[in-house]
Parts: structure tokens; sequence; C-alpha cells
């Protein structure tokens, strides 16, 4: 009698514990594909860019060849992935897994893609769009978390920008193209 009772708490026990990773993988996994959407590939994209030019100026010698500048450059996807992944936790502390899929399907529209790019040629359909959006319950929660959230990513990416320059700094002096 004890082991089928045992038995029924284990697999009460595991069927909510792979049920709750899943959902913490699918939040984790819906706030990766926003930020691939929402403009910050971009921005860290840019920033990644910066600290080559701030590596190439301060730390590497002028006869650094390209080719170690391309080898450098492909690991930036990589990079950007990881920043996400570790920025995923600040999304989560701020919003739930609903509004990130609000957020998702607004980002995810051909308006919020060119509102990303700063494009102004939109159709009247993607303005009210935008319009809906600007006017929904989500863009008012994102404006009441936006400077809680800004904190957040601000020592994410600062964290991320120092471990990406000592990472450069490293391959630098590995490959012997210091100043």
């Amino acid at each position: 009698m004890m082991n089928k009772i045992s038995a029924f708490f284990l697999t009460i026990f595991l069927g909510l514990y792979f049920s709750v990773s899943a959902q913490v993988d699918d939040y984790h996994n819906d706030i990766i594909s926003l930020l691939n959407c929402n403009g910050a590939v971009q921005e860290y994209d840019y920033e990644f860019e910066k600290t080559l030019v701030s590596l190439r100026i301060r730390v590497a010698a002028d006869d650094t060849p390209q080719s170690f500048w391309d080898t450098f450059r492909e690991g930036k996807k990589e990079s950007i992935d990881e920043l996400f992944s570790i920025m995923a936790f600040a999304y989560r502390k701020n919003y739930s897994h609903n509004e990130i899929k609000e957020l998702l399907d607004f980002y995810s529209t051909t308006a919020a893609q060119k509102l990303v790019k700063n494009k102004d040629d939109f159709t009247q359909e993607e303005l009210k769009v935008i319009e809906d959006f600007n006017a929904s319950k989500i863009a008012e929660t994102v404006l009441e978390k936006k400077e809680t959230l800004a904190v957040d990513v601000k020592d994410i990416s600062y964290d991320w920008s120092k471990e990406l320059f000592s990472k450069g700094i490293s391959a630098i002096v590995k490959a012997g193209y210091t100043k």
C-alpha cells in the first residue's frame, strides 16, 4: 500500500516538475524571440562593433590582420545570444509570460518592424496597429516598468560589454597582436 502511495506522489511530482519546466522554457524562449525582433539585436550588434573599434584603438597593434578581426567577429551571434539568455531574467522579473506574448505579437507585426527600423512609410492599417498598441494595457505596463527594466538591462549589458572587451584583450594577447 505504501509503495502505491509513494509511486502516486512521485508520478504527480514528476508530472508537475516537467510541466513547469516546459512552461519556463516556453517563457524563456518567448523572451528570446521578443529580443530578436524588438530592435535589441541591432543595438547589441552595434555595441559589439563599438567594442571591436575600442580594442583596435586601445589594445591591438596597428598591423593586426583583418583575419583576426573577422575570426573574432564570428563569435558575435553566440555572444549576443548569451546576452539575451541572461537578459531574459530581467524581462521575467518585470513581465508575465502573457505580457511577453502580447509584446511578441506586436513586435512581430510589419508596423512594429518598421518602427524598429525607423522607417516612416506606414500604411493606414499599420498606423492603426501602432495606435491600438499605444492605447493598450500592455503599452501602459511597458511605460510603468520601463525604468526598472532599464536599470537591470543596463547592468547586464555593462557586464556583457566588460566580458566581451576582456575576451578581446585575451584573444589579442594570445595571438601576439598587442601594441
